[in-house]
């Protein structure tokens, strides 16, 4: 008889690569190397020189997304074998990030000089792949080439991986830190993370998939078989009213920034990140059996790992309708293209916007926004908000800005409007420069510029001042990254005395002086419709 079976919610599909948690920047090609020479191989010095600190440091709840792998000393001989496989395999991608780093130290000495002769100078991993210039400041730039540099060159198909686990959102190592070593919590196949075989997996979630194609389509081993079929379960789903059939606009609240609008004629999903689990003890929870089967619009607001997940997308690449990014500073090492990394995992329903251009919707138009804040003061262009009109409603997102000029605001409402609900991040205290950035720093920053650049978002002066511009009468402050699902990407667990919590109680208080509808949003809900 036919074994029908769908993914159990709990189970979890990690992309890898390397071993390592797949997250945007390590499918981009050249950042994956960055990361390779500049964080991973440190890491596996740090922890194989001293294991215990590592250890240590995991059970410290105020050590949650340092530096320290979420490792104990009983994890040594994978980590050893993880490195010397890393040197073997990925050798060429540490060559070619030293080789920048060093290309791009000795243009810092160039005063506007032509750089012809430059070229003939380059390191052979570098030849055919980087464009040199100058600003109109006589600053040199350095653009490497990624859509060359994925073919060949930086190629990783070979070491992408997916692993399969039960391990809780909760619970899961954190993203940045810590390799995924082999041991009994987690099956791992290797396969390239654009493989359409992938695509069965994402069936399963909410259709029942055959389970002897299932074994065949990933090798499964017959002495792996059991094991493999822990993963599956013959109990289909039960979904909260996916779709949505009435006459005016749904809005669905999945968690951190994820949010989903729905009209009878349209969807349009907003950094998708939400979780598996479908046991939270909240009447109001919803995950991922809960999407509609298809969603004619993702919009992806920047490329940090809480916005842009790998990991769901995958599962969602053949019920999108279309995937909406921001374009990138192809000057800048730490802005890699989000088009791209989305090509490299198999989407081809990528579109690339510019800010203020507009998609017409049935009964309605989305428009991208510029987008202040959150990055450091680096130079990076791959963020915007939204601006969504639909039927009568509009509504502003935005995730992580950061108000550094409400005049901004002001002309950007003299365009388009003044908006009914604003969506707004206050994580206004965020990590330094070095949290994220700084394995593509040439030159190294010193404590106090790197505690004054922070990937922060608005305070409650900063937000209040948006308020005021867009003149909104109800106000969500949303994408705090305190969901328990959240904790692997993010890292935060705040208490009422983080500035944090203190800052949008500010902006709530304020709105309500005001009149104004306005809520901090934390677990997942349907707000309206």
């Amino acid at each position: 008889m036919t074994d029908m079976v769908y993914l159990k919610e709990h189970t979890k599909i990690e992309p890898l690569n390397g071993r390592w948690y797949a997250w945007s920047h390590l499918v981009s090609p050249v950042q994956h190397a960055f990361n390779v020479a500049f964080r991973h191989m440190p890491s596996f010095r740090s922890f194989i020189s001293n294991a215990s600190v590592h250890e240590a440091a995991a059970k410290n709840p105020k050590m949650l997304g340092s530096a320290f792998m979420e490792l104990g000393k009983s994890d040594m001989p994978a980590v050893q074998k993880l490195m010397e496989d890393t040197l073997e395999q990925h050798g060429h991608l540490i060559r070619f990030a030293e080789d920048v780093v060093q290309l791009d130290r000795k243009l810092a000495a160039e005063t506007g000089h032509s750089l012809d002769r430059v070229y003939d100078e380059l390191a052979p991993s570098l030849q055919g792949l980087v464009e040199l210039s100058y600003d109109t400041n006589n600053r040199h730039t350095l653009r490497l080439i990624e859509e060359l540099a994925r073919h060949g060159a930086l190629d990783t198909v070979e070491t992408q991986e997916i692993a399969f686990t039960h391990t809780r959102d909760e619970d899961r190592n954190f993203f940045l830190n810590t390799p995924r070593v082999d041991n009994e919590k987690r099956m791992i196949v290797k396969i390239p993370l654009s493989d359409p075989r992938i695509d069965l997996l994402g069936r399963a979630r909410i259709a029942p998939v055959d389970f002897e194609e299932l074994v065949a389509a990933f090798g499964i081993a017959d002495a792996d078989r059991e094991r493999f079929r822990g993963y599956f379960t013959d109990r289909a789903p039960v979904r909260n009213a996916p779709e949505y059939d009435g006459d005016g606009v749904r809005v669905r609240y999945f968690g951190h920034a994820c949010v989903l609008l729905q009209t009878r004629d349209v969807s349009v999903m907003i950094d998708p990140f939400l979780t598996w689990d479908d046991d939270y003890e909240d009447e109001n929870h919803l995950c991922f059996n809960d999407l509609p089967d298809r969603i004619d619009y993702v919009f992806l607001t920047h490329n940090h790992q809480d916005h842009f997940s790998p990991e769901l997308l995958l599962q969602l690449r053949r019920r999108i309708g279309k995937i909406l990014v921001p374009r990138n500073n192809v000057n800048s090492v730490a802005d890699p293209s989000i088009a791209l990394a989305l090509r490299i995992l198999g989407f081809d329903n990528v579109e690339a916007m510019d800010w203020m251009e507009t998609i017409p919707l049935p009964d309605g138009a989305l428009t991208a926004l510029p987008f202040y804040g959150e990055h450091a003061d680096l130079s990076i262009a791959s963020k915007h908000g939204m601006h969504l009109r639909l039927k009568d409603r509009s509504f502003l997102f935005l995730a992580d800005s950061d108000c550094k000029d409400r005049n901004l605001y002001r002309r950007i409402v003299g365009l388009l409007g003044k908006v009914d609900t604003l969506f707004i991040g206050m994580e206004c205290d965020g990590a330094p420069l070095t949290w994220l950035y700084g394995t593509y720093l040439s030159n190294p920053i010193n404590r106090r510029d790197d505690n004054s650049r922070k990937l922060s978002g608005s305070d409650a002066h900063r937000a209040m001042a948006i308020v005021e511009e867009v003149g909104c009468r109800e106000v969500y402050v949303y994408a705090m990254g305190q969901e328990p699902w959240m904790r692997y990407v993010t890292g935060l667990e705040y208490t009422p005395k983080s500035k944090q919590i203190v800052e949008s109680d500010k902006l709530l208080r304020h709105c309500d002086e005001l009149g104004l509808r306005a809520e901090r949003l934390r677990g997942c809900r349907t707000l309206q419709g």
